[in-house]
C-alpha cells in the first residue's frame, strides 16, 4: 500500500503560476517604462518650451504667452484658407527617396523635387512671416515697446544650446 506523495504538485499548475509571475513582471515593467517616460519627457518639456519657440527665431521667442497662442492660431487658420497640402510635401519626400536611391541619379527629377519642396516651404513662410507682421503692426506703441524690450533680452541671453559650444570653443552662456 501505498499512499501518494502529497508534497508532489502537478506539473501543470507550476507551469501556470510560472506564466503568470512573468507576465506580471512584463506588465509591471511596461508600467514602469510608460510612467518613466512621461516623466523624462514632462521633465524635458518644462526646459525646452513649446516645439514652435526651440526653432523660432528671437522675434517669435519675444512674444507674449498669449500672443504666441493667437500668432500660431492665425497661421494654422490660413494655411487652412490657402488649402497648404502637408500630405503633398510628404509623397514628394517620398518620391525623393525613390530618386536618390536610383542608380544612376536622375539629378533633374531631384532638382525639381527639391526646388517645388522649396516653394511650398518659402509660401508657408510667407505667410507665417505676414501672420506675425499683421500682430507686431497690431500692437499699441506701449505693447509694442514692451515687445522691443523683450526682444532685446532674448537677443541679449543668447541661444541655450548646451550640446553644441559657440564657434570659437567656448561655452555659451
Amino acid at each position: 500500500m501505498t499512499e501518494p506523495k502529497s508534497d508532489q504538485l502537478s506539473p501543470k499548475p507550476r507551469r501556470l503560476t510560472r506564466v503568470l509571475l512573468i507576465g506580471s513582471l512584463a506588465l509591471n515593467l511596461l508600467i514602469v517604462g510608460v510612467v518613466g517616460g512621461a516623466a523624462i519627457s514632462l521633465r524635458g518639456g518644462s526646459e525646452k518650451g513649446p516645439v514652435s519657440d526651440r526653432f523660432g527665431s528671437p522675434h517669435i521667442k519675444a512674444l507674449t504667452f498669449d500672443d504666441k497662442r493667437e500668432v500660431g492660431r492665425a497661421i494654422r487658420s490660413a494655411y487652412r484658407k490657402s488649402n497648404v497640402d502637408h500630405r503633398a510635401d510628404h509623397s514628394q519626400y517620398k518620391e525623393a527617396l525613390a530618386v536618390l536611391r536610383a542608380s544612376p541619379l536622375d539629378e533633374s527629377a531631384l532638382r525639381d523635387l527639391v526646388m517645388t519642396l522649396d516653394q511650398a516651404g518659402e509660401r508657408r513662410r510667407a505667410m507665417a512671416r505676414d501672420v506675425f507682421l499683421a500682430k507686431i503692426i497690431s500692437m499699441s506703441d506701449a505693447d509694442r515697446a514692451a515687445y522691443a524690450d523683450r526682444l532685446e533680452e532674448v537677443l541679449q541671453r543668447g541661444p541655450k544650446d548646451k550640446k553644441h559650444p559657440s564657434r570659437d570653443g567656448k561655452p555659451r552662456p
